[in-house]
């Protein structure tokens, strides 16, 4: 096992604009931390973005280039790191806790060390206000934090303005006023100054806030349950409909806030495969914030079933520090061993979390955000003209394959049916050759109806000349028969065509593949020719899905929650209770909708599945 784990987590700056340019393409357009290393792996400098990809791009654009201070960067610079995060938030403090921890030198000349920030309510005051405040702390006001830049404490401020219209004022202007200021006219504040609200509706107010500063918000949303089922009950509907709406922004609040804050340093651990390839990332946590995340690959075509425990045992039995806890998301057969070992080697309790919780979940998550995000970037090689010949060679094709066209059908529960065609050669995926087709209403919802449409359309008699050396359709045998039948109605005898069926629970390791002459071949997890038809049928699957969703999109998903199937009048009403708005319902997770009463994993994903597919 030692020699098969080692570490991944850089891509190296190509020469030649030609791959600076496939480099920089390749980038996610996803929130996260960018590093800028030299040959010697130092960084040399650190930032954040909202979209990686336009942000890492616009340092080698033309309008940079005469920039000096650009210019030495990129002289310097060889190799690029990534993390990614959930939000621009968290991108931003981990940018904040690495620039103090690494001070690479292009960062420097533009941080200063100062204390951190905080916010301040002003509880001493008749009618509190809440500010950023930096520097000594009295004991008469609340003080809430601290944050980690003042940007953080902005974004928060503007949250309690907007929820629960808490003044922000000085103490001078707020005695001299007369009528409302701007504040008020665009609801960010409820006028305490000219007696718009009772003092004690303004304090009610201001104690939510604490609430929700605190991190108690399942108090405060039970809270407003109550109220705004006492407004409803009293017929004061529009005061019952503002504490609806505040459940709604608060669940949404609970949903993409950070998942800093952890009180022990932790690493969660994550394992992926994919077409023989696994990785294992590791994000870490310390001093309460996500600070960065590596990935090892695993230098071995076939896998042990343990992989996960021999990872950690050999990975934390090595190093010099180990957090006090490891969050994984599968049961391992030697935990209290493990755990009992690491415990003694490095001197301190060290647990090992396999059932994590909301929060470690979240962490979980971003760890395998950024381990697939690798994984995902190393399967985009340019050995295709060697994956071509395997083709070749397994299906025993006579002369060179030059076009592969993969199809498959896809539709939201007989609706909206699309069918996707993606092109493949010896030089990659060519996507400029990708198409769609809209399914007609006789055939959607069958998939063998659908193929045969596909079909008929593809081939018909103006595009016989241009027919592919390969077609890939998904499904089993029966399928397989029909297209062939499709084909020779067609006039068309000299095409090649398999089809790859989905195995057991949808694993790859159970997929089979089904040739004309009726064999079917297994699944080989080590063979470049499966690995490719695999990595050929996820493109296609992706690309029809995708086109799914646009389809939806465009016809509009209903606006109400009754559009829901197999979903009961009471459970609908749970729903729309819990998240105060079928938006919120839209914006959830699995695991979010599973924190509602009598919602199962099974309904929750039934649900998932019709808002979503």
């Amino acid at each position: 096992m030692q020699e098969q784990i080692t570490s991944q987590s850089f891509l190296e700056v190509p020469a030649s604009k030609e791959e600076l340019r496939k480099l920089l393409n390749s980038l996610p357009k996803r929130p996260g931390v960018y590093k800028f290393l030299d040959k010697s792996k130092n960084p040399i400098y650190i930032g954040k973005a909202k979209n990686l990809k336009n942000r890492v791009s616009s340092y080698f654009g033309d309008s940079v280039s005469n920039s000096k201070k650009i210019k030495k960067l990129r002289d310097n610079l060889k190799i690029i790191e990534i993390t990614l995060t959930n939000t621009e938030l968290e991108a931003l403090l981990m940018e904040q806790y690495l620039i103090k921890e690494e001070k690479p030198k292009f960062n420097v000349q533009f941080k200063d060390d100062k204390g951190y920030p905080w916010i301040r309510v002003a509880t001493s005051r008749e009618f509190p206000s809440a500010n950023s405040f930096l520097g000594k702390k009295d004991k008469i006001d609340k003080f809430f934090g601290p944050f980690p830049s003042s940007y953080a404490v902005q974004e928060s401020l503007k949250l309690l303005q907007k929820t629960f219209k808490i003044r922000n004022c000085s103490d001078s202007f707020f005695r001299n006023r007369t009528r409302p200021c701007i504040q008020y006219e665009i609801g960010r504040c409820s006028a305490p100054c000219v007696g718009y609200i009772s003092k004690e509706e303004y304090l009610n107010e201001v104690y939510s806030a604490e609430l929700l500063l605190s991190g108690k918000s399942e108090i405060l949303i039970s809270n407003f349950y109550k109220l705004m089922d006492k407004h409803s009950n009293d017929k004061y509907f529009e005061k019952a409909a503002t504490y609806r709406d505040r459940i709604s922004a608060l669940r949404d609040i609970q949903r993409s806030q950070s998942i800093a804050g952890f009180q022990k340093n932790r690493d969660a651990i994550y394992l992926s495969s994919s077409n023989g390839s696994t990785k294992i990332g590791v994000s870490r946590v310390n001093q309460g914030w996500v600070t960065g995340h590596q990935n090892f690959i695993l230098n071995k075509e076939f896998v042990e079933v343990n992989v996960l425990e021999k990872f950690i045992s050999q990975y934390y039995f090595s190093i010099d520090h180990c957090p006090s806890v490891l969050v994984i998301e599968q049961k391992l057969d030697n935990k209290t061993l493990i755990e009992k070992t690491l415990s003694e080697l490095h001197s301190k309790k060290i647990s090992i979390i396999t059932k994590p919780g909301k929060k470690d979940k979240g962490l979980i998550d971003l760890c395998r955000l950024n381990t697939e995000y690798v994984l995902k970037r190393d399967k985009t090689d340019n050995d295709f003209k060697f994956k071509v010949e395997t083709l070749e060679k397994k299906l025993k094709i006579e002369g060179k394959i030059g076009i592969i066209e993969s199809y498959d059908i896809s539709h939201h529960s007989g609706d909206n049916a699309v069918a996707g065609c993606v092109v493949f050669s010896n030089e990659g995926k060519l996507r400029k050759l990708y198409r769609k087709y809209n399914i007609s209403e006789e055939n959607s919802g069958n998939d063998i109806g659908s193929m045969a449409e596909l079909i008929r359309r593809r081939f018909s008699i103006d595009k016989q000349k241009e027919i592919p050396s390969l077609v890939i359709i998904d499904g089993g045998k029966t399928h397989l028969s029909s297209a062939v039948k499709e084909f020779r109605k067609l006039g068309i005898n000299k095409v090649n065509v398999i089809s790859i069926s989905k195995g057991v629970r949808r694993k790859a390791l159970f997929d089979s593949i089904h040739l004309v002459n009726g064999q079917t071949i297994p699944i080989n997890e080590g063979s470049a020719f499966n690995h490719f038809i695999q990595e050929i049928r996820d493109e296609t699957h992706r690309y029809a899905i995708t086109s799914l969703k646009k389809k939806r999109s465009k016809s509009s998903i209903s606006s109400s929650i009754d559009g829901l199937s197999g979903i009961g009048q009471r459970r609908k009403k749970l729903l729309l209770r819990y998240f105060g708005s079928l938006e919120q319902i839209k914006r959830a997770s699995v695991d979010d909708l599973c924190e509602v009463s009598s919602i199962g994993k099974n309904t929750a994903q039934l649900i998932f599945k019709q808002i979503h597919n």
